[in-house]
């Protein structure tokens, strides 16, 4: 039996779920004398959670979906008290008291109270946004990944000053993070967030394979009412910066378009609901390139006459037909389907089922004026989590799950590789200097997937009013496949000039698995973890302590010799030949020669597993009933994203000298961080509360080439490879200020200072800059994103079942840039300058029409609403966006103008930000 068999059958009994729920707990006493009442049944409406007061008039209802509930309270002799708007988080404990009144004969009567979340929420050790369906819909944003970037800690888009891949996905309790580049695998619709949680402190142990945060997203369920919705808009640029942004003269409101639709109510009421959801966007883009020339152009510069160099082999059809040509574009198809099965009170068991496919293109400045020579992009993720949730008595359950998600990116000018459109390579040429591309296209097709299972399992226990002990277990076992090539040429084309010959097209071949630039790999690393933790609720502290174990096995191997690195086309003599005669001499007479075969026997070394201890620890101690510190510290672990472990895998370098080459490192250490953070939470009025956080992350082990070059056989090459040399240091303190919805309008503030330093930014950036020419300093520098001040500010203003509008304004100080060298200077100075600040404004109004049936919301949301450049990129000479002293060197030399001009080739508009956006669109609710 394979182990993927073993796997299912193990795994099938009892598969997964993380934390993804929450936990109701109070006492009730007597409203009269104070005391308390034994036996008071509380009872979550709708459900069949609930609980029985013990002697203490205590009581705890655990297992709870986040989610808003009425709660009620009931005993004999007493005035049943009904609470709404109870709002359930993951993870966390919501107070809830109840004061019921006797009553002399029982008459049914029953109070409602409205239950005020408290401003502070005392049982959070670990700095954590909480976002819930209500914020998501109210503020102008169309992805869930743009509400992240508005939460205090979240730096340049970095989170806490990690790097990109620092982060962990989880989608229904269930981790969904593409191990391959560390990306989600897929993109969640936000009315499809029940609540998103960003975890940016020390969080708990039962999470894992992250280092920065935590990005954790509970989708919405069906239940026993008939509800839907359907929104449409439409939406285009209108910007005064026509010069930067070519293509955006008029206001064209197709160039985007979204039409999307959910749906869930019961199957069979109280006991199977659905929930269905449909999206399809088209995204027109902000940044188009002029067909000004087509791929099959040859560029001819042998004529003297400069005019006649750029030729069309259809003297018909001209060379480009001049239209605008949007590159940044793309178009995304969503679909979801939930299915819950409550099978008695104590069960219940959901599947999750999500699908994207998103085809793209990113702008390429070279390929401004010939847009169709540039690549396709295909994306494409799915999810299937199938859930089980068993109660097994009124203080523990479990959660079981079995999950499968699957990635796959591909990028080719044409899906045939053999496609008889192709162009002739030489054709990718500029007619001269600052001159964009006039023909030909890229040769290179890339194939890529990840697929992973995931089968984890957690138990949760009530043991004590005091201790709530969680443990579990998770396997991850990973499909890792890719495949690239740069097309080949037949022997004839080959041969032949297509400049001499005016024949652009050519047929192609794919080279042969041998050959450097073609890569084929496949492989099944695994990982296994285990966790325990326990959340201790005192009076007057709450701690939450844990301790995780993971152990990775990369399933691949490393160089045995690393001085001569490829296995089809060794350098070594006796990598070559047999010594047959045992004369000691490789090669000579008789020796016969290896097949690639015979060294595979012995030309690597299996990588070594790899395992972690990683305990952690959040205390918070409420100091007044308006007041709460926090405290949380911890050690992480996260295996480096995978395609720096298999990095040309089989380590194919090409001939040459010098750098020829970087490979992965599938003995990669694991990447550390120890995290800490302090932070005090005060509700200073009934509806306002400001929170103050320190923090501090010692990152070690990261992904690097620091390492010296290692020459290959001969002396006259050398080649890199990543190792685990780089490091960061990154210190911060937030300051929020939440202003809860009252008198019709809220409001947050949210100020980062933070200071992110390290040796590099990228895991290739020491090696890229030699490769250049270029020295860097070896020192501890600021990192791309270090941006010392972030502010980010809400404001909404809404009369309910009316009107209302929301404001979205950020405000970042300039990340840093590196100075072009001076002559003086012996070293570069890396990120030693900054870039200008930027400032940006968002807003969204809506009008409610409601109807017997139906509620229609007409609104607006303008993206950029004042049309600020921001400046993102600069000329690393002056460190503007608008201005280089290149600009005047080329007009000196006064080269040959014949796809652009100067000023086109000097006027980048990747440096700036998008332009404004403006999308009109309406949504039907209907519902019970």
């Amino acid at each position: 039996m394979n182990l993927k068999k073993f796997f299912f059958l193990l795994f099938i009994p009892a598969i997964l779920f993380a934390g993804n729920t929450g936990k109701i707990a109070g006492r009730v006493t007597d409203a009269q004398t104070g005391e308390p009442i034994v036996g008071v049944n509380v009872i979550i409406e709708g459900t069949y959670l609930g609980a029985a007061t013990d002697i203490n008039g205590n009581y705890v209802i655990i297992n709870v979906p986040p989610g808003t509930y009425r709660v009620k309270a009931s005993a004999i002799g007493y005035k049943t008290v009904v609470k709404e708007g109870v709002k359930v988080s993951i993870d966390l404990t919501t107070r809830v008291d109840f004061q019921l009144e006797p009553t002399v004969i029982e008459l049914g009567q029953e109070v409602v109270v409205f239950a005020e979340r408290p401003l502070v929420q005392k049982d959070l050790t670990a700095s954590t946004a909480i976002i819930g369906s209500d914020l998501i819909q109210a503020l102008p944003i169309t992805e869930f990944q743009e509400v992240i970037q508005l939460q205090a800690g979240v730096v340049a888009g970095h989170i806490r000053g990690g790097r990109s891949g620092e982060v962990a996905y989880w989608i229904d309790g269930v981790p969904v993070t593409d191990v391959y580049d560390r990306s989600a695998v897929i993109s969640v619709d936000r009315k499809s967030i029940q609540e998103l949680q960003l975890v940016s402190g020390a969080f708990n142990a039962e999470y894992g394979q992250a280092m920065s945060g935590i990005i954790n997203i509970a989708t919405k369920d069906g239940d026993n009412r008939l509800n839907g919705s359907f929104t449409t808009y439409l939406g285009s640029y209108a910007t005064t910066h026509t010069d930067i942004f070519t293509g955006l003269q008029k206001f064209n409101p197709l160039s985007i378009r979204n039409y999307e639709g959910n749906l869930s109510g019961p199957i069979l009421k109280n006991k199977i609901f659905y929930y269905l959801n449909a999206r399809w966007i088209y995204f027109g883009g902000w940044l188009y390139g002029i067909r000004k020339f087509k791929p099959e152009n040859i560029v001819d510069n042998r004529d003297p006459d400069p005019n006649k160099w750029i030729i069309s082999i259809n003297p018909e059809q001209g060379l480009g037909d001049s239209a605008y040509v949007p590159m940044n574009w793309n178009r995304k198809i969503f679909l979801q389907g939930k299915l819950t099965f409550q099978v008695s009170p104590t069960l219940k068991v959901s599947y999750n089922y999500m699908y994207e496919f998103m085809k793209y293109r990113t702008f390429d400045f070279a390929f401004k004026y010939n847009p169709d020579g540039d690549l396709n992009r295909f994306s494409k993720g799915i999810t299937n989590i199938l859930s089980i949730n068993h109660t097994l008595s009124k203080s523990t359950f479990y959660q079981a799950s079995f999950s499968y998600f699957f990635k796959d990116y591909r990028h080719y000018v044409f899906k045939d590789p053999y496609d008889p459109r192709y162009v002739h390579p030489k054709l990718l040429l500029q007619p001269g200097p600052y001159s964009f591309i006039a023909g030909g296209m890229k040769m290179d097709h890339f194939y890529r997937n990840t697929g992973t299972y995931v089968g984890k399992f957690d138990l949760t226990s009530q043991i004590t009013k005091v201790h709530q002990v969680k443990t579990g277990v998770e396997f991850r076992y990973h499909t890792i496949y890719f495949e690239g090539f740069n097309l080949d040429l037949s022997d004839e084309d080959r041969a032949r000039d297509p400049i001499l010959d005016k024949n652009p097209y050519v047929k192609t071949r794919i080279p042969d698995i041998s050959e450097p630039s073609h890569t084929l790999f496949r492989n099944h690393p695994k990982e296994f973890s285990a966790y325990i933790q326990d959340k201790m609720e005192f009076n007057e502290i709450i701690l939450n302590v844990g301790v995780r174990f993971d152990y990775f096995d990369p399933d691949w191997h490393v160089l045995a010799d690393p001085s001569d690195p490829n296995i089809y086309q060794p350098l070594k003599p006796q990598n070559r030949y047999f010594d047959t005669n045992n004369n000691g001499i490789y090669g000579d007479e008789g020796d016969i020669p290896k097949t690639v075969e015979d060294r595979r026997a012995y030309w690597y070394i299996k990588a070594k597993p790899k395992w972690q201890w990683s305990p952690r620890i959040g205390v918070a101690f409420p100091i007044t009933d308006r007041g709460v510190i926090h405290f949380s510290y911890g050690h992480f672990f996260q295996i480096p994203p995978f395609e720096y472990l298999y990095t040309n895998p089989e380590f194919k370098l090409g001939s040459g000298t010098g750098n020829i080459g970087l490979v992965g490192n599938a003995d990669l250490k694991p990447e550390q961080t120890v995290s800490g953070e302090i932070g005090v939470q005060q509700a200073i009025t009934n509806d306002i509360a400001i929170e103050l956080t320190g923090y501090f992350r010692d990152i070690r082990n990261l992904t690097g080439t620091r390492a010296d070059e290692i020459f290959i056989f001969g002396g006259s090459a050398w080649y890199n490879k990543y190792e685990n040399t780089d490091f960061g240091f990154v210190r911060g303190i937030v300051f929020s200020l939440d202003k809860r919805f009252s008198n019709n309008w809220a409001l947050t503030i949210d100020y980062t200072f933070q200071v992110a330093k390290g040796n590099a930014s990228d895991p290739a950036q020491t090696r890229n800059l030699r490769l250049g020419g270029q020295w860097p300093e070896v020192k501890i520098i600021p990192l791309d994103w270090d941006q010392r001040h972030t502010l980010n500010v809400t404001a909404s203003y809404s009369v309910p079942g009316n009107w209302g509008l929301s404001v979205v304004a950020q405000y970042g100080s300039g990340t840093p840039y590196t100075p072009r060298q001076s002559k003086n200077i012996g070293t570069l100075l890396i990120n030693s300058e900054k870039k200008p600040s930027v400032f940006n404004v968002d807003l969204r109004i809506y009008k409610d029409i409601k109807l017997k049936f139906f509620t229609f919301s007409l609104f607006a949301r303008i993206y950029n609403l004042f049309d600020t450049k921001n400046a993102y990129g600069v000329y690393n000479d002056t460190g503007r966006p608008d201005f280089t002293l290149d600009y005047l060197s080329a007009l000196r030399q006064q080269p040959v103008q014949l796809v652009n001009s100067l000023g086109e080739w000097f006027t980048n508009p990747t440096f700036y930000s998008e332009p404004r956006r403006i999308e009109f669109g309406l949504t039907i609710f209907f519902g019970q």
